[in-house]
């Protein structure tokens, strides 16, 4: 079996489980097995922008690549859950905060993130270009995030053994 078509859906499943420090050390075995890919490549840059907390250029590097069609499912959901994550930082980190720079931490355009935060109760301010956010209500730990994290240790075991041969 071949490694290198594995590798990106396992550094996919580490961003997706928030599990950037195990994607550092699966990229070692990478370059070590010889096992890079241009799909490998493209979703380390992705890690990198999340590492460095650089969303603009996240948001470039996923929708820059030609993703296959089972990376494109993981790029999808690393998109969503990426930008609930914004979501959630800018609501408790700011008391108002540009359209503009909003925008480009949501990758959307300004019309789609004005849409999205009015939905979820954020207030616009015309004469100034300020969104007000509200602060989110707590969350608690949900039995999906159980089972995600349950998929993940089996896909880990899985490639792990499939090294050995």
């Amino acid at each position: 079996m071949d490694l290198s078509a594995i590798y990106p859906i396992y550094l996919a499943s580490c961003i997706l489980n928030h599990d950037l420090q195990t994607a550092r050390y699966v990229r070692k075995r990478i370059l070590i097995n010889h096992a890079s890919s241009p799909e490998t490549d493209g979703i380390w840059r992705v890690i990198v922008d999340l590492i460095q907390k650089n969303y603009t250029q996240l948001y470039q590097d996923l929708d820059g690549y030609g993703w296959s069609d089972t990376m494109q499912l993981f790029v999808e959901r690393i998109k969503q859950d990426t930008r609930e994550k914004v979501f959630r930082m800018m609501a408790e980190a700011f008391t108002s905060i540009e359209l503009q720079q909003a925008s480009s931490w949501f990758g959307l355009s300004s019309e789609q993130v004005l849409e999205e935060l009015i939905k979820r109760g954020w207030t616009l301010d015309q004469s100034t270009q300020l969104l007000y956010p509200i602060k989110p209500a707590s969350t608690t730990t949900t039995t999906t995030s159980i089972t995600s994290s349950n998929n993940f240790e089996k896909i880990a075991d899985i490639i792990l053994n499939l090294e050995k041969f």
